[in-house]
């Protein structure tokens, strides 16, 4: 999948659960301005940090998969 579609796609999920970038760089546990880049499509979110996205969202196999891929 595209760095753009995925970066916009969490920001949908951001959005939708009413958070904030700050605090989910927080829990992410990167900086704003890499996750900037990553919503951006600047740079791509690695493994580790989709399954964190999974578990903080509490996604399914195939929300998942149709977030990521």
């Amino acid at each position: 999948m595209e760095p753009e579609v995925v970066g916009k796609r969490v920001e949908k999920l951001l959005e939708k659960h009413k958070m904030k970038v700050k605090e989910f760089a927080h829990i992410m546990g990167i900086s704003i301005q890499t996750l900037e880049k990553k919503l951006k499509g600047e740079e791509e979110f690695y493994l580790d940090e989709m399954m964190k996205i999974k578990e903080i969202f509490q996604l399914d196999t195939k929300s998942c998969d149709e977030l990521f891929f």
